[in-house]
């Protein structure tokens, strides 16, 4: 696909979930911020940071969901800024929160789901804004 058109596809979708979210946030908003002060979560997955400098990325891999269907997934958010321990575990959490309620969506949608929670943990806990261009998120050799 033309990169420009891509580009446009991602925000397009981005779009799209930002409104979903905001449209649900009524009914949401109370449980999702109590489970996302969580701590640490159970799932064998884990957030680090790769590389420095222009090349820096967060990389989230492994079982995110608690029924294998996104067994091996992958979370790649391209961003200059180093997470430390908490930030880490914060993206961990909200990751893990997002996979336990959609476990009976189509995979796509989960994935369009753990997208948007990155994005959105970025903003709303850490302050920095990341494009959906930035973030990659694959199961297998399902991405979006």
């Amino acid at each position: 696909m033309d990169p420009a058109k891509e580009t446009t596809v991602k925000l397009a979708r981005f779009a799209t979930m930002t409104a979903l979210a905001a449209a649900l946030a009524g009914a949401a908003v109370a449980p999702a911020a109590a489970q996302q002060n969580s701590a640490t979560t159970t799932h064998p997955y884990a957030c680090s940071n790769q590389g420095g400098g222009p090349s820096h990325t967060v990389n989230c891999s492994g079982l995110i969901t608690v029924n294998n269907v996104l067994n091996g997934t992958t979370v790649n958010i391209g961003d200059l800024n180093v997470l430390n321990g908490t930030q880490l575990n914060d993206l961990q959490v909200a990751l893990a929160n997002v996979a336990d309620n959609n476990v009976n969506a189509p995979v796509t949608v989960q994935l369009l789901n753990l997208e948007t929670a990155a994005i959105t943990t970025y903003l709303t806990k850490f302050g920095i804004t990341v494009l959906p261009v930035n973030v990659g998120v694959c199961a297998g050799s399902i991405c979006v």
